[in-house]
């Protein structure tokens, strides 16, 4: 592959004819027409897709603003009844009194919750944009927020925050396909529950609609149903930054072995920004990090791999501090210290002049599909569905509606 690159740029430099340039300006705009042309009926295909998710937006807030809602349905009663004709208008401030009440516009709520539709298809929640209802519910926290819409608004909403609809296409249908398949894999494990997924790292991140785009809809389109499967199941299609060259299997990070979920080589990832990095940190704030976790320690004095898997990834780490030893797993140091601050498990740890001092490959848990991986394969020629193949060896790619 890497030699057809290389020839492929020696061509593209000896292209120094006027006729050439305009050829190439007009595949350029081709290439964007086509793209705009095959999102102009995205909205209708997207909601008539049939599959919907909800996810949790905002938890714990003491109070919230909702705008652009078209009705607004409390405990069954439609509140539209007793508010201005055109409530598109209204600004419904929703908060939660001390007592536990509910209250919008300072009137109680009888009910533990209030559902907001919009005719325009996108209403705001805190001046953000999100598609389909939006659903404000009273828990032990506070109010929660949960955003009901189609699943492919959804897809189109996230790929901006966990990729770049920039990157090459092939790679950006590929987020699509796993991003979908895990809202599904996610959605029949919490059916039972007020919401399917989180809008945060601890599931996939998204913010509504802000972050839409062309491409972010073509690649949606382009992939529109299509979802990882294992033995006719829907496959848990975990996924990470960049893996430092090589993945992980799922059983040496969560105990639990999925066929699918194993080893492979990832040759593109060191082109990421966190492909080597370097964490200096005071035994004072590792210390404060544990206690904070639940651990109990003092003076911590040695942290030190016990054991790593095939990949290089630290499965256990002894610390050693005043009180005694402590065996810890190397996620759960990542977890206790910060994910943004030990970036993954594949690292060594050495004291220099006081500090603990982790220099380190790759970012995320190493599980499944690389994204980086998957950008510098999409780079090289392969196709999304190749990608998917490499990356979750043993699943197919099936069309579900």
């Amino acid at each position: 592959m890497r030699g057809k690159r290389s020839e492929v740029r020696g061509q593209r430099s000896e292209i120094g004819s006027r006729t050439g340039f305009y050829c190439l300006l007009l595949t350029v705009y081709c290439s964007l027409f086509f793209l705009s042309s095959c999102v102009r009926d995205t909205s209708t295909v997207f909601a008539q897709s049939g599959e919907k998710i909800r996810i949790a937006v905002l938890k714990g807030a003491k109070d919230l603003k909702i705008e652009g809602a078209g009705s607004a349905e409390a405990d069954g009663y439609d509140l539209s009844t007793h508010l201005d004709k055109d409530i598109s208008r209204t600004t419904f401030i929703l908060a939660l009194e001390e007592s536990g009440a509910l209250t919008v516009n300072n009137s109680k709520i009888a009910g533990p919750s209030i559902t907001f539709s919009s005719e325009t298809g996108i209403l705001y929640l805190n001046n953000r944009p999100f598609r389909g209802k939006m659903e404000v519910l009273k828990d032990q926290k506070g109010l929660l927020a949960v955003n009901e819409l189609p699943l492919e608004f959804y897809v189109a909403g996230l790929i901006n925050h966990e990729i770049s609809s920039k990157w090459p296409i092939e790679a950006v249908k590929a987020q699509a396909v796993i991003a979908r398949t895990y809202a599904l894999y996610q959605k029949k494990k919490r059916m039972a529950g007020a919401y399917h997924m989180e809008s945060t790292v601890a599931d996939q991140v998204y913010s509504g609609s802000v972050a839409e785009d062309d491409r972010s809809f073509y690649a949606v389109k382009e992939t529109i149903g299509e979802v990882l499967t294992y033995n006719g199941e829907i496959a848990l299609t975990a996924y990470h930054s960049n893996s430092g060259g090589i993945t992980e299997d799922s059983k040496n990070i969560w105990g639990k072995d999925y066929p699918y979920l194993r080893q492979v080589k990832s040759l593109f990832d060191k082109d990421a920004p966190n492909f080597s990095w370097k964490l200096n940190i005071s035994p004072q704030s590792v210390e404060a990090a544990l206690n904070a976790a639940g651990y109990s320690v003092t003076d911590v004095q040695e942290i030190m791999p016990l054991s790593r898997a095939n990949s290089g990834r630290v499965t256990k780490v002894r610390v050693r501090h005043a009180k005694g030893d402590m065996e810890i797993s190397g996620e759960d140091l990542r977890k206790t210290l910060g994910y943004d601050k030990l970036k993954s498990a594949m690292f060594t740890v050495e004291t220099i002049d006081g500090l603990f001092v982790f220099s380190g490959k790759g970012s995320g848990h190493g599980v499944g599909l690389s994204q980086w991986g998957a950008k510098g394969m999409a780079e090289e020629g392969y196709d999304y569905a190749g990608i998917l193949e490499h990356f979750y060896p043993g699943t197919k790619i099936e069309r579900i509606y």
